[in-house]
C-alpha cells in the first residue's frame, strides 16, 4: 500500500459514487488497490484491475486501459490518475467501449496542476490551450480538458467537471474530476454535495488568494 496515496481523494470518489447511486466499481488503474479496499470496507462491491498485476485475485485483476476489453464492465468505472499515462488516441476507443459495454458512470480524476512524472503522457491538463509549454521541470506535455470531455460526449455520456482542491502535497494543487454519465440530471444529483465540498472549497480558496495579491 502506497504511503503517499491521497486519502481525502478516496473520500471525494467515495461520495461522488454515493451521489451517483452505484454499488458495483471496477477501479481501473487501481494499482496497489487503496480505492478498492476503501470503497468495499464501505459496503460498495468494488474490484479492481492494473497492468502491472501479474495474477488475479479476489478483488485485482489484470486490464490494460489501452485494450479496454480487457477490463470488466461495472456500474461505474473510476480512472484515477490514471488517464495521464494513456495515450491521447486510445480515449475514444477507452469510452467509447465503456458506454457500449453498459458502463452507467465513468469517473476520472486528472492532474490540474504541472507534475514531472516521466510516465506520463500528459504531464498537466489543461482546459483548452496550446500542446505543450517549458516551464521549470523543462518541456512539459499537456492535455486539454476540453478535447477529454469532447470525447466522452462523443460516444454519448453526459458531462460535469470540477476542480478538487484535495492534495497530498498542497491544497492550491489543482486536480480536475470528470464525470461522464448516461443520466441527464447528472448535476442535480451532484449539484447539494458539490455545493459543499471541493468546489466549494476551490472557490473560496481561489477569493482569498485574489484578495491577497490585491492587498500585497
Amino acid at each position: 500500500m502506497r504511503r503517499d496515496y491521497d486519502w481525502s481523494e478516496a473520500k471525494d470518489i467515495y461520495n461522488i459514487l454515493l451521489w451517483l447511486g452505484v454499488v458495483n466499481v471496477v477501479d481501473v488503474g487501481c494499482g496497489g488497490g487503496e480505492l478498492v479496499q476503501f470503497l468495499r470496507s464501505r459496503g460498495f462491491e468494488a474490484v479492481g484491475c492494473d497492468i502491472a498485476v501479474r495474477s488475479n485475485t479476489d478483488t485485482i485483476f489484470y486490464c490494460d486501459a489501452t485494450m479496454p476489453w480487457t477490463i470488466p464492465t461495472a456500474e461505474a468505472w473510476v480512472l484515477q490518475h490514471v488517464l495521464e499515462h494513456i495515450p491521447k488516441e486510445c480515449w475514444w476507443r477507452l469510452f467509447d467501449m465503456a458506454h457500449g459495454s453498459g458502463v452507467k458512470h465513468v469517473v476520472i480524476v486528472v492532474p490540474g496542476h504541472i507534475t514531472n512524472d516521466n510516465t506520463h503522457i500528459c504531464n498537466h491538463f489543461i482546459l483548452d490551450g496550446e500542446d505543450d509549454v517549458r516551464g521549470m521541470f523543462g518541456k512539459i506535455k499537456l492535455c486539454k480538458l476540453s478535447e477529454l470531455i469532447h470525447t466522452l460526449k462523443r460516444v454519448g455520456y453526459n458531462v460535469i467537471w470540477f476542480p478538487d482542491t484535495h492534495s497530498i502535497y498542497a491544497p492550491w494543487d489543482l486536480d480536475y474530476i470528470v464525470i461522464a454519465s448516461r443520466s441527464k440530471h447528472l448535476k442535480l444529483r451532484l449539484l447539494p454535495w458539490l455545493a459543499t465540498s471541493s468546489l466549494g472549497y476551490w472557490l473560496l480558496l481561489k477569493l482569498l488568494r485574489k484578495a491577497l495579491h490585491k492587498i500585497f
